[in-house]
């Protein structure tokens, strides 16, 4: 393989990567809706339930923290283009502070401040959302 073959496929990992971090965060909502629904139903949500929650959401948030860093390096290294000068990267930053704010909130919830539970909700929600549309404006750099 050419330099330029192997350039073009490392290109994919970033959104390779990107694909499978939100999988994983869409993974973690579920989790946490069976968690809502079963205590609004006044049953119990179950431990391991929400250990596997907070276990999942830590990790999403890891794997999300990696995708944005490789967004700019994948841009600068092998596309030879600025790093946030896309809708797409702009959307990035957005989408990294929405995911940030939900850990943040989940954290929140986890030690015990139940005020925190409409906020994760809005964020996790707002971070999916906006993590659809930056896929969305990431089309049109793909290789």
């Amino acid at each position: 393989m050419d330099e330029a073959t192997i350039q073009r496929t490392l290109a994919f990992a970033h959104p390779a990567w990107m694909l499978v971090s939100i999988a994983m965060a869409l993974a973690t909502a579920r989790l946490g809706l069976e968690i809502r629904k079963r205590r609004l139903a006044g049953q119990p949500a179950g431990a391991s339930r929400r250990r596997r929650h907070l276990r999942l959401g830590k990790t999403t948030l890891v794997a999300i923290g990696i995708g944005f860093v490789m967004g700019p390096l994948s841009m600068h290294f092998l596309r030879d283009r600025s790093v946030f000068d896309s809708f797409h990267g702009v959307l990035g930053i957005i989408v990294a502070g929405l995911f940030a704010w939900t850990g943040w909130s989940g954290r929140a919830l986890s030690l015990g401040n139940h005020d925190a539970r409409d906020i994760h909700r809005i964020a996790a929600g707002s971070s999916l959302g906006a993590a659809f549309v930056s896929t969305v404006a990431g089309f049109i750099l793909l290789p």
